[in-house]
Formats: C-alpha cells, structure tokens, sequence
C-alpha cells in the first residue's frame, strides 16, 4: 500500500473514533441545596430545597461531531488561559 492510503485510512480512523467516544460517553448530573431561613420575630422557620439536573447530551450523530470538534478546537485556548490565569 502506498503512504498516502496508510495515512488516509488513520485518518479517517481517528476522526470516526472521536464522535463514537464522545457519544458513548454519560455526562449528567444532580445538585441540591437546601436553605434554612432564622425565625425572626413575626415568621416562622422557612426550608427551601432546590434540585438541578443537569445532562449535557448532545441530540444527534451530527451534535455529538460538532461537541467533539468544538472541544478539541478549545482544548488549546483554555490550556493556555488557564497558563496565564496562574501567571497573572
């Protein structure tokens, strides 16, 4: 086989893995805060719990592509703000 096929069939290998993985993969999750008020003098004692569920799916084959490319095209741009968030 020539170079140029190798090359291309890794290619297409990497950018067909990326999408599978990401899409395999479970991304939610639940928070919840509960707040007690004091009892002043004309009220009574007040709980109130909130509970936030948060999944972060993309809807389809072509969603989960375009997650994947958007992570990997921000992966250098938040490495290096976080490098000069802890030089500055």
């Amino acid at each position: 086989m020539k170079k140029s096929i190798i090359s291309a069939i890794a290619l297409t290998a990497i950018f067909c893995a990326c999408p599978i993985l990401q899409s395999c993969s479970d991304t939610s999750s639940q928070t919840t805060y509960t707040t007690t008020s004091d009892p002043g003098l004309y009220s009574s004692a007040e709980t109130t719990t909130t509970t936030t569920t948060t999944t972060n799916e993309p809807d389809s084959v072509v969603g989960s592509t375009a997650d994947a490319a958007g992570a990997i095209i921000a992966a250098p741009f938040e490495i290096v703000g976080d490098a000069l968030g802890i030089i500055f």
